[in-house]
């Protein structure tokens, strides 16, 4: 069972607060503890209750969220940032934040930074057996025009980047999505998927061929990149032993 982890939000907007704690409650494991619009009461229940995770907003009355964060630091709770002011990106990392969210905010982005903090906060152990640690990543959510499709991950061929587009290949379909490279790899279980070429992911218990130059998954042939070579063949060999 994947660990919960409880979270606040902190935002003076009421219709901010509405969006992220709908996006809180699509998450199974995670819990929302309170929301404030006011700073100094966040501060106070941050002081007093064992939270492990703020969204909060920067530009906010009488404590802005970075002196908000600045306080909270030493409580061990993980801050992300959820504004719609990009110039404060490069002070976040004095605070440590663990993610800086640009509004509007995409539920794919949402769901990365809620997953990168489950991973700060429950990391993997080397007693757990594989598929406790499959468990928690087996069903993520494409956001692709107006829908959010929840997906198997194991139903998953290979994954295709296409200028600002991602082509996910499940199931002999195709959803198409607009995110980063890199939001599509916080996803994605590490386990059993590899990055083979700068465009290409795929899902290694679908391999079917491998030749030097490329692997083949449903008759197509996806090229391997020479910087993706040498961690992709021994990747192979670990998975063959």
């Amino acid at each position: 069972m994947t660990n919960t982890l409880c979270c606040v939000i902190v935002d003076d907007e009421q219709g901010a607060i509405e969006v992220l704690s709908s996006f809180v409650n699509k998450v199974s494991w995670l819990e929302l503890g309170a929301s404030f619009t006011d700073p100094l009461e966040a501060l106070n229940y941050l002081s007093n209750e064992q939270v492990d995770l703020v969204f909060m907003d920067i530009n906010m009355p009488d404590l802005d969220g970075m002196q908000l964060a600045k306080l909270v630091q030493k409580m061990g709770v993980e801050i992300v940032f959820c504004t719609a002011y990009p110039e404060h990106a490069v002070e976040s990392y004095e605070v440590q934040a663990l993610d800086y969210l640009l509004k509007p905010i995409p539920f794919e982005r949402f769901l990365a930074a809620a997953n990168r903090a489950q991973s700060q906060r429950y990391p993997a152990e080397t007693n757990q057996s594989p598929e406790s640690i499959e468990q928690g990543h087996s069903q993520i959510f494409i956001k692709s025009g107006a829908q959010i499709h929840q997906v198997d991950s194991d139903k998953i061929s290979f994954i295709k980047k296409d200028g600002h587009y991602i082509i996910f290949k499940i199931n002999g379909k195709e959803l198409l999505s607009r995110m980063t490279f890199s939001q599509l790899l916080e996803l994605l279980p590490t386990k059993d998927f590899v990055q083979v070429h700068r465009s290409y992911v795929v899902a290694v218990k679908k391999i079917e061929v491998i030749q030097k130059q490329f692997i083949q998954i449903e008759s197509k042939e996806i090229p391997i990149g020479d910087s993706f070579k040498k961690e992709f063949f021994q990747r192979v060999n670990f998975i063959g032993n």
